[in-house]
Formats: C-alpha cells, structure tokens, sequence
C-alpha cells in the first residue's frame, strides 16, 4: 500500500533528509510539503500575524526548493503554507489531509535545551495521531 506523506519542512539540513527519505517512503504516492511561518504568541490565524523575525517569502522560497529538489527525485509534491504554531499545524495538516505518515528532520539538540525549549519535531512526535517518521 502506498502511503499518503506529509514532509515538514524548513530549509535545514535536516529537512532536506527528510525530504530524501520521502522519496523512499513514498513509492509514487502522493506527497506534499508543508512550511510553517511562525504566528505571534496569542494573535489571530491570519496570515498578517506573522511572527516580525520570519518572512512569508523566505518560507515560499524554501517550498519551492523543496518541491525541486523533489521533482529532481522524480516525484511530484504539492506545497503547503500555514502561519501559526509550526507543530499544531503540521499536525492539523496531516489530519485534515488525511496522511499516512509525517517525516520531519530533527535538530542534535542538547538534552537540556530539548527539555526547556522543545523541538517541533518532539511535539509532532509527542501529538500527531499517525505516524511520525523523524529523520537526523
């Protein structure tokens, strides 16, 4: 069965490996990429309430790249931007979209710094109800 992935996405290194991953795991099945602009703490989901210290246009940008550098794979990628918090939305995204599985790319964070600051990677873990395919 092909499975229906949802790759997290967000210019690093470590999302580019994932990306690669989704070429492995997706054996001709739809994929789709999605980037998240940060929202302000306590604002509205608009797209106006982008976070000041991100740019709508720098997260297109890497969707774009990221879609490339599918289509260099040979596979087809549909793109997806959400302002907002980045975890909610990947999780609301593969819900909605009905995924079978999530990939994202995780930073080699100390564990103390995990644990006072988290990591997208560690909520959608923690949250997503489908499975979650975490790439280093």
């Amino acid at each position: 069965m092909k499975a229906k992935v949802l790759v997290a996405y967000d210019g690093s290194e470590q999302a580019r490996r994932a990306l690669d991953w989704a070429t492995h795991v997706a054996q001709g099945a739809p994929v789709s990429v999605i980037g998240v602009a940060p929202a302000l703490a306590g604002s509205p989901r608009i797209t106006d309430a982008i976070d000041p210290t991100s740019d709508a246009d720098e997260h297109r940008r890497q969707l774009d790249e990221a879609s490339a550098l599918l289509a260099a794979s040979g596979v087809k990628a549909e793109t997806i931007l959400k302002v907002g918090n980045p975890a909610e939305e990947i999780i609301n995204a593969a819900d909605d979209g009905h995924f079978d599985v999530i990939l994202v790319g995780i930073q080699g964070m100390n564990p103390v710094k995990r644990f006072f600051i988290g990591s997208v990677a560690d909520r959608v873990v923690r949250y997503a109800t489908v499975p979650v395919l975490v790439v280093r």
